[in-house]
């Protein structure tokens, strides 16, 4: 399902949306751009997580927080496991950007460049999957599945970083779709593997 409709976005969608962000210049609207910082924050967050457990593995706590400790380690992981991939997916496909924005790339709005190039590293070649897309949806799946009565917010936060990221022109739709299936699939087997390792069915 994610392949296809990747292929019906890259056909039909991508560059006719482009353009309409574009034209609408959604850009000028900054809120937009705070929204895409959400999933950057999921990084630092995972990041400052690892040193917090690091420092506290060998201590004695509580049951209930210990196991809210490895819970919160399986949504570090998942972001990390995302983050790895992602950057692993970006050089096999080879995707132009939208718009022209770093070191002068070739883009959809500036040179009407489009496509897939294959095994082409740098830059300008790291549309496709979007980045923060998969690291947003790896970190809230990872929420949605070991904390249950956070889904909404996790939801919500998701959501509003994949509409920063289009208003923004910073990718097209099929990239987003890509990112979040991507995001989600590596979530979902972080944590099935964690729950399986500390035998028991995570619920909160």
């Amino acid at each position: 399902m994610c392949a296809l409709t990747v292929v019906l976005c890259y056909f039909y969608v991508d560059r006719p949306f482009a353009y309409w962000i574009d034209a609408e210049d959604l850009r000028r609207w900054h809120l937009f751009e705070h929204f895409t910082r959400i999933a950057e924050a999921c990084v630092w967050l995972s990041a400052l997580y690892y040193v917090v457990y690091a420092l506290t593995w060998r201590l004695r706590l509580p049951r209930p927080l210990d196991r809210r400790a490895d819970r919160w380690l399986a949504v570090a992981n998942s972001v990390v496991c995302a983050g790895f991939l992602k950057d692993a997916a970006k050089f096999l496909f080879g995707r132009t950007w939208p718009a022209t924005w770093v070191n002068g790339n070739p883009s959809l709005l500036r040179d009407g460049a489009f496509g897939f190039h294959p095994f082409h590293a740098g830059p300008w070649y790291q549309s496709f999957p979007s980045g923060h897309t998969c690291v947003a949806v790896a970190a809230m799946t990872a929420v949605w599945l070991q904390f249950p009565r956070w889904r909404l917010p996790a939801v919500l936060a998701a959501a509003l970083v994949v509409i920063g990221l289009l208003a923004n022109d910073y990718h097209f739709v099929s990239d987003c779709v890509a990112g979040a299936w991507l995001g989600a699939m590596v979530a979902w087997h972080v944590c099935a593997l964690s729950s399986r390792r500390a035998g028991r069915v995570v619920v909160d």
